[in-house]
């Protein structure tokens, strides 16, 4: 026996609705889920930012501590450069990297030598005594530069052997050598170029070329 007409219309129109029902509850489930992801994602995003923020703020602050108690020991190093009148011939700079004590020409070395100089001992003696004081949380590298006569190899050693004389004699006033380190660059890193240069300008180059470099850093 079959249906009344009126009873299908009736039975198709209630699937009709629950199926629009069961459709709008998946898609309410959907955008809560949406709406709850965004509100995850936003959250996220915002912590990340003060996260970032208050990294930026720590940074700074270690940076300005480090650069100020760096500048404190630039300041000793260039008053006894002043008082030896040392200027034309040592060369403080300070950086992001740390400080850095350049000594030129043959201040501590004479030339083709890896003995520390008697004048060293007397002039330079004093900077040494300061970077003997600095805090232990900063290292000391000493770096060795020569010119371009001679062997590149005996350069190499050269320079070397000049960064281990400053090493032992920082010991010598009681530096824990953990603290330090060298290295030697023989004349693969001129502070002036020397390609087309003659006579006394040539020379002038190959003097301001031999040259040690002290690094604090931490």
């Amino acid at each position: 026996m079959s249906q009344p007409s009126f009873f299908m219309t009736v039975v198709s129109a209630a699937s009709r609705s629950k199926k629009k029902a069961k459709e709008s509850l998946w898609l309410m489930s959907y955008a809560d889920l949406t709406t709850n992801m965004m509100a995850l994602f936003v959250l996220m995003l915002s912590m990340s930012q003060v996260n970032t923020q208050k990294f930026d703020a720590v940074s700074k602050v270690i940076t300005r501590q480090r650069t100020d108690s760096l500048d404190e020991l630039k300041k000793q190093i260039d008053f006894e450069i002043k008082n030896r009148g040392l200027h034309k011939s040592v060369v403080t700079e300070l950086g992001m990297s740390g400080l850095m004590v350049e000594f030129l020409g043959g201040v501590l070395f004479e030339q083709g030598s890896d003995k520390l100089s008697s004048f060293a001992a007397k002039e330079a003696a004093p900077i040494l005594e300061i970077l003997k004081k600095t805090d232990p949380k900063y290292y000391l590298s000493f770096e060795g530069h020569t010119d371009d006569v001679g062997s590149e190899n005996l350069n190499w050693a050269l320079s070397s052997a000049r960064g281990v004389a400053l090493l032992n004699k920082m010991r010598e006033l009681n530096v824990s050598q953990e603290r330090m380190s060298v290295a030697g660059f023989g004349a693969s890193r001129p502070k002036v170029p020397v390609a087309g240069k003659a006579g006394a300008v040539l020379e002038q180059a190959r003097a301001a070329n031999r040259r040690v470099v002290i690094r604090v850093y931490q």
